[in-house]
């Protein structure tokens, strides 16, 4: 209580401080304001589920599932509060503060205040900008890169607000990763040879120490580019992240990962047609050192990639074709870059006694299956625990069926082949639509004596804004979006995996500012994968089982509901949702299950 009552007089004096400054300094406000409940029910075969350890069917006696909980309630209110103070035009000093209340806790009882960002930033010099504490940083798709695991280009307009929830709480802000450190930047022109030179630096702490034995972990980079002129940009990116064995006492394993890469973009501009070439091409180094009293040793590997690509842009259509080649060494590693920003094995909020079941992955087994295990597509969209927010010295374990071609992004390791792709029109447009196709393969094999696995990939959407055509007035807005993947390999270590992902949606303005919405997302795997372990210095290791996944399920997502807009910002909105969990496998029919959940949610963001 004491905590509390302190940070309540520090929110007070910081109010106060406000009203007293000189007409010289500016202070202003933003924020978030929210509020949602969810109750959510389960069902299905599940809960049906009995043990018989008899030799006949009639002494059954446990017919069903006691112990699970069938229903569940949960929500919060929270309310961040950004104040930014600007005494000048060179300095800025910012903090977003959260007042959060879980549902359920009344009276301020279980009320949480807290600092959610804290930052500085301004201009030296008019010519150097820095920002100082919580910042967002992002460079190459190679180097610094929060990727999206599974594709939503197309998500229907409902899922697509749930899950903008989940990604505010846990900093997604696009593909930066949230960092604490310096950042600076700058640029400087030229009247002859080059227009510009544009310089960045960061320095950040990844992670802080753990109990005594695991080391701070903390990040140096930067960026140089030229700008030439308008038709030929030159970079250079630069990442190393390390491990500070000094910051404990004990340290076992200590990780050291540095990634250097060049980029080129040359472009030929016409009155119709944009022609360009471009690419990037770099090298990574990862040395694993593992320290003990009475015995040292270390592990290095080398890997390094190059990816190029040719595009044509035909103005008049806002009509663009691509193709693209990549070979993306096996030893390739690159944290941030190939850091994933889910756990599709973490802990699961919802119903997780059920979710959280160890998978049924026997290697003695030819084939094994992967049971209740890992995160659903509601948890995709709805958990907001299940994301991970730190740069990781290893690569994460993950779902086939959701990814399986880019599982780490574009700089998934060990691949190489064809990307073709193109796109049409605009959101403003009545039409927009794009598609690519992989066609993969791994550039060595993971099994002595197999082949190379062959990745083929289609995936594309459209949207429509059939309100245009038609020259109504009022939102009446359809998507669709299709990703299908195939896994093949022949011979020693088969693998036949086969994903198709499908996004739907509707949105209706049925009279002014109040919408119906319509969405749905369903997946269908079928066939297996094998996975495999990775020892502490994140390599395969030949002397552990694999993991034979049988992956063969379906899941299906659909949500409707009603929105109300106040304001461009501020909407109300209530849905319901159903999830249907199915296995293909006759063995595992009685894992079956559904979840039917109704979505309260009030957004105010000024």
């Amino acid at each position: 209580m004491r905590t509390f009552a302190k940070k309540v007089l520090i929110l007070a004096a910081m109010t106060a401080g406000t009203m007293m400054v000189s007409n010289a300094q500016v202070v202003y406000w933003n924020g978030l304001g929210r509020a949602l409940v969810t109750g959510s029910y389960l069902g299905g075969n599940i809960l049906n589920q009995y043990e018989d350890n008899s030799t006949t069917p009639a002494t059954i006696t446990q017919p069903k599932d006691l112990t699970s909980a069938r229903k569940s309630t949960d929500g919060y209110t929270i309310f961040d509060l950004g104040v930014n103070a600007q005494p000048n035009e060179t300095l800025r000093a910012s903090a977003t503060l959260r007042l959060k209340n879980s549902f359920g806790g009344f009276y301020g009882d279980g009320s949480q205040f807290l600092f959610r960002q804290l930052k500085l930033d301004g201009i030296i010099s008019k010519r150097v900008k820095y920002e100082i504490g919580d910042i967002d940083l992002e460079l190459s798709k190679y180097t610094l890169h929060n990727f999206s695991e599974i594709y939503n280009d197309y998500e229907s307009d409902i899922l697509a607000q749930r899950r903008s929830v989940v990604e505010y709480e846990n900093f997604n802000f696009g593909n930066k990763w949230r960092l604490q450190g310096a950042h600076l930047e700058t640029s400087l022109r030229f009247n002859q040879g080059i227009e510009k030179l544009g310089l960045r630096f960061f320095a950040t702490r990844n992670r802080r120490y753990v109990a005594s034995t695991v080391p701070d972990r903390f990040m140096v980079g930067g960026r140089a580019e030229i700008f030439q002129s308008r038709m030929l940009q030159i970079g250079g990116n630069y990442i190393y992240i390390f491990d500070a064995a000094g910051t404990v006492s004990s340290p076992a394993l200590t990780n050291q990962n540095q990634v250097i890469t060049g980029d080129l973009k040359f472009t030929h501009f016409t009155d119709k047609v944009d022609y360009s070439v471009y690419g990037e091409a770099g090298a990574s180094t990862n040395k694993y050192s593992y320290k003990l009293v009475d015995s040292s040793s270390s592990v290095s590997s080398n890997g390094g990639f190059y990816d190029v690509g040719v595009s044509a842009k035909y103005k008049p259509l806002l009509l663009k074709l691509y193709v693209n080649y990549r070979n993306v060494d096996a030893n390739f590693f690159s944290s941030g870059a190939q850091t994933r920003r889910i756990n599709d094995y973490g802990t699961v909020d919802l119903f997780s006694q059920l979710q959280n079941a160890p998978m049924a992955l026997d290697p003695s087994l030819s084939r094994s299956s992967v049971g209740m295990g890992g995160a659903t597509l509601m948890d995709y969209v709805t958990d907001q625990d299940l994301r991970n927010l730190n740069l990781r010295n290893s690569l994460m374990q993950y779902n086939p069926a959701y990814n399986n071609i880019t599982p780490y992004g574009q700089a998934t390791p060990n691949r190489k082949g064809l990307t073709i792709g193109g796109s049409i029109g605009n959101n403003e447009k009545v039409v927009k639509a794009d598609f690519a196709v992989d066609l993969m393969s791994q550039a060595v094999a993971d099994t002595a004596g197999a082949s190379e696995r062959k990745y083929t990939g289609i995936k594309g959407g459209a949207m429509l804004n059939a309100h245009k055509l038609l020259r109504f007035e009022k939102d009446i807005i359809l998507t669709v979006g299709v990703r299908n993947e195939n896994t093949q390999r022949s011979g020693v270590s088969p693998v036949d995996l086969k994903s198709t992902l499908i996004d739907l949606g509707l949105t209706v303005e049925v009279v002014k500012n109040l919408d119906l919405l319509g969405g749905a997302k369903m997946i269908t795997a079928k066939g297996h994968e094998i996975i495999y372990a990775r020892d502490e210095y994140n390599r395969i290791d030949a002397t552990k089982s694999f993991y034979n996944m049988d992956l063969s399920q379906s899941q299906a997502l659909v949500s409707a509901g009603a929105r109300y807009r106040f304001s461009k910002n501020t909407y109300f909105t209530v849905n319901w949702v159903n999830q249907a969990v199915k296995f293909k496998d006759a063995s595992m029919s009685m894992s079956n299950y559904h979840i039917n959940q109704i979505f309260f949610n009030y957004t105010m963001i000024f």
